[in-house]
Parts: structure tokens; C-alpha cells; sequence
């Protein structure tokens, strides 16, 4: 027997959020949700961060157009979508990379680029660390993790400058999953200027950048830098992450390398068609419009915790106190909620939920403030919270389909 590379003894499968059709059976599951539930009963799934109002009509109408081309290998150059990517972004179409989602284009960034040392903060998203280790040299010391801790779980600049040397790739994910947090330009100035420097190169994923109501515009172009990448999802903004789509930034030089990663035809027709017509002007409406309705959720969600809990992105990360984050999901999913639990994030006592439409919101605050948190509760006043348990009763009643115990 062929004996795999020894770095993949140390590389833990990351955790993702999602998988409610897979979690629905009546099985124990490998994660710990643990607990056997009716097939029948939908599952309001706050674990993945998606646009809770996608995918939009016409989608489903590229999609269906799409299906005439399957019979074809898909363009790997996706060269018209580019096209269109280009215009909204103000740069030239060798300066794109479109790949199967942003954890394509992270693993094409750490075979292109890590070498020695890979910055990045105490809590973020998991891939990062995963694509680094992944490229470690063979019964060598392998790529270093450097992590930049998050006083007040918060990303400051200052300390990631602190930590980088020359030839690091530095991950930073704007606005930081799980904890919600948008770097302002000057602060990503402030990193991006420690890049140069130094010759290291910052990655910046914006993932969820079209959450963000007050997201920069005069962001660093990466055609004036060799050492930017900005990420870009399309999965997250438009609710298809099963199509998988995503696009890079960077200079022409950065783009032929991790180009010549990427596996062929990676990006499927289907995907392609999508993304052509969500960029443009009625991806634009589609994403202004819902960023409106979001925003309004975002603000019941913080007025329900009296302001205790606050994000820039469509997440929360929720302290749960002296209770167990894994414990709290397995108790969430038996009443038909999935949430995403942190304990692989570095954090074991918080979860994060998702903003979605306001009478599914609801039915989670119900728990969250009424039966599972007593020691919560008391942020909230007797009147407030009394008010607040009138308003979603109501709720709960019309949703008690999910669950027996949500009575």
C-alpha cells in the first residue's frame, strides 16, 4: 500500500455550515447534532450565510438555458464572463480569475504563493489554514501558521503588520467570518501598505461584501499591486452554492500563475450562465434590494438583544455563556434549527446564525431569548422582553409544523 503524504495526518477537514437536507434524517451524524427527527419536518437552516431572499427568477432562467450547452466542455477561460466582471470591476480581463467558488480560488492562492509562512487571525475562516498546510514541503518543517489574536474578538491592522515578513501570505476575510467584522478602507490600507514593504501578499476575501451596507468603493485596485488578491463569491450574494462560482483580482502576473493551478473546466456551463446574468444591472437591483431588507432584519435582530450583539455582515456570532455551542446546536435542531456552532473557529461557547427573512428570525429569537439563555435574558428589560415574547408567539404558533417542542 502507497502511504499518503504525512501532511495529511495533520490537516483536520474543516467544518462548514449548511447540509440541512444531509443533517435531516433520522442518523446519528458525524458532527454531534446528534438526535432523531420526523423526515418530514423542514429545518430553518441559519448555519449557511446566504442571501435569504435568492436565487432570483432569473437565475433559474440561465440555468434552464444553460442545459442546451452540457453536452459541451464549458469555456476555461470563461472568457465572456470575464468580459462582464471586467466592466464591474474597472479592470482588465487578465486580471481575472474565475474558479468554482471562493475555496477553489483560496487553494489556488496557496499553491501558487505559500512557501514558508501563512498570516492569519485567532478566529477566522477555516480553509485558509487548510490550503496553506495542504502545499507543505514533504518531511520538511512545512508552512508556519501565524495567527494574530483578536482582543474583543477584533481584527486590529496594526497587529497583523506586527506579525508579517517577507514572502507571507496574509489572509484576511473582509468582513471576518464568524465574527461579522468589516475592516474600513484605511485599515485595509494600512495592511496592504505593510505588504508592499515587506514584498508579502495580503489575500483579501470578500465573501460577503455584498452584505455590507456601507462597503467602501475606492478599495485598492490590485492592478496597481502585485501584492493584492481580492476574492469575490457570487455563491453567497445570489443563494446558488451549488453552483459553485467565484472570481479573483489581481495583477496579470499573479493571475497567469494561479491559472496555470487551476484545474481545467473547472467552472461548469451552468455556473458560467449564472454568473453572466447576475453581473450586471439586475444582479445590482436584486443585491440593493435585498441588502435593504436585511438591514431592516438586522436591526429587529439587535433591537430583540437591546443592542448586546452587533455585526457588519448578514451573521451574527452569539455568545452562549457557561452552555456548550455544540450542546446548544444539538438542543436548536431537535425544535427544526440548525445554527452553525464556533468551536472550530477557536470559539466553543458561541454559535452564528444567519440573517434570513423576519418570521424565520423570530422563531430562533424565541429560543434564543425565551427558553434556552436564562442567563441572556437579563440584558433585555421585563417589559421589552414581555413585548417581545407577544410578538413572536404568534410566530411560533403558525411555524409549530418544524416541531412539537415548539410548544
Amino acid at each position: 500500500m502507497v502511504k499518503p503524504r504525512e501532511t495529511l495526518s495533520e490537516i483536520e477537514i474543516c467544518e462548514h455550515g449548511g447540509g440541512s437536507r444531509r443533517r435531516d434524517g433520522g442518523s446519528r451524524r458525524r458532527d454531534g447534532s446528534g438526535g432523531r427527527r420526523d423526515k418530514s419536518r423542514k429545518i430553518i437552516d441559519f448555519s449557511v450565510n446566504l442571501n435569504p431572499y435568492g436565487p432570483p427568477d432569473f437565475v433559474f432562467d440561465a440555468v434552464r438555458e444553460a442545459a442546451a450547452e452540457i453536452s459541451e466542455y464549458p469555456d476555461s477561460d470563461c472568457c465572456e464572463l470575464r468580459a462582464r466582471i471586467s466592466g464591474r470591476e474597472g479592470c482588465r480581463e487578465e486580471e481575472i480569475l474565475v474558479g468554482a467558488g471562493a475555496s477553489e480560488l483560496i487553494r489556488l492562492v496557496a499553491l501558487s504563493f505559500v512557501k514558508k509562512r501563512a498570516v492569519l487571525p485567532r478566529h477566522t475562516y477555516g480553509e485558509y489554514e487548510v490550503a496553506a498546510r495542504l502545499v507543505g514541503e514533504e518531511g520538511g518543517a512545512g508552512v508556519k501558521i501565524e495567527r494574530v489574536e483578536m482582543p474583543g474578538l477584533r481584527v486590529k491592522p496594526e497587529q497583523v503588520v506586527e506579525k508579517m515578513k517577507n514572502g507571507d501570505v496574509v489572509f484576511l476575510c473582509n468582513p471576518n467570518n464568524p465574527t461579522g467584522q468589516y475592516l474600513s478602507e484605511d485599515e485595509v490600507r494600512q495592511v496592504l501598505e505593510e505588504a508592499e514593504r515587506v514584498d508579502a501578499l495580503l489575500v483579501l476575501d470578500e465573501a460577503y461584501r455584498d452584505f455590507v451596507e456601507k462597503a467602501f468603493s475606492q478599495r485598492p485596485t490590485p492592478t496597481q499591486t502585485g501584492n493584492l488578491v481580492v476574492l469575490r463569491s457570487l455563491t453567497k450574494s445570489f443563494a446558488v452554492p451549488g453552483l459553485r462560482l467565484g472570481y479573483a483580482i489581481s495583477s496579470a502576473e499573479n493571475i497567469k500563475m494561479m491559472r496555470k493551478a487551476q484545474a481545467p473546466w473547472s467552472v461548469s456551463v451552468f455556473a458560467q450562465r449564472v454568473g453572466q446574468a447576475v453581473v450586471g444591472s439586475a444582479g445590482e437591483e436584486f443585491l440593493n434590494q435585498t441588502r435593504r431588507k436585511i438591514e431592516r432584519s438586522k436591526k429587529r435582530i439587535e433591537e430583540a438583544f437591546a443592542g448586546s450583539i452587533q455585526t457588519d455582515a448578514n451573521f451574527y456570532a452569539f455568545d452562549v455563556g457557561n452552555a456548550s455551542a455544540r450542546e446548544v446546536k444539538r438542543r436548536l435542531l431537535r425544535c427544526g434549527i440548525l445554527v452553525r456552532d464556533c468551536a472550530s473557529f477557536g470559539l466553543p461557547s458561541h454559535i452564528r446564525f444567519s440573517v434570513r427573512r423576519d418570521e424565520e428570525n423570530e422563531v430562533l429569537l424565541h429560543f434564543l431569548l425565551e427558553k434556552e439563555f436564562s442567563e441572556k435574558r437579563e440584558v433585555l428589560s421585563p417589559l421589552h422582553r414581555n413585548a417581545h415574547h407577544i410578538a413572536v408567539s404568534e410566530q411560533v404558533r403558525e411555524t409549530n409544523t418544524l416541531s412539537p417542542e415548539l410548544h
